[in-house]
Formats: structure tokens, sequence, C-alpha cells
């Protein structure tokens, strides 16, 4: 299954509302997002997934029976996050 724009990701309908991408490092790559998950602002991580080989193959994680979804972060990390935007960045196998 190819890459999974982030701007795509809306479910679970009716949690997931006025979602804005901050970071897309595309396929095979992370997303982070801010949005509305219940009414309140929230913070969502994902993994895109892709078609570059075995290892990014998918359509990328968390999903629900097949429906990319967000991981809400939690508010404490989710803080840090929106905090310094500019340290999300290409994740970089090779820097492991």
């Amino acid at each position: 299954m190819a890459y999974i724009d982030p701007r795509l990701v809306t479910s679970p309908k009716g949690r997931v509302e006025r979602l804005d991408v901050i970071y897309d490092g595309g396929e095979g790559d992370y997303a982070v997002a801010t949005m509305l998950w219940d009414g309140e602002p929230a913070t969502g991580v994902r993994w895109n997934g892709g078609d570059r080989g075995e290892k990014f193959q998918g359509l990328g994680n968390p999903q629900s029976r097949g429906i990319p979804t967000w991981f809400i972060l939690p508010d404490p990390i989710a803080e840090l996050v929106r905090a310094n935007p500019a340290a999300l960045v290409r994740n970089d196998p090779m820097a492991r």
C-alpha cells in the first residue's frame, strides 16, 4: 500500500476536527499534527507507511481495521513537541 498523506487521516470520524499537519516526513517516515480531538486541542503522531521496501510497507501506524488513525500524545509530551517544532526532522535510520 502506498504512502498515506497525513492531511487525509481524519479517523476516527467524529473525533478528529481542524487537522493541521505541522510535520510530514513523507513516505516511510512520521507525521505530526495538531487537531481538535473530541473537541479538545491535541497533538497526534503517526508513521506514514509506504511502498519503499519491506520495512516501510503498509498504510502506516496506528491504524484501526485498515483505516489510518492518529496516536494522541499525552499533554506533557505534546507541549514539548509544540514548543520546539524545529526539532521535527526526517527520521534517519543510519543515525542510530
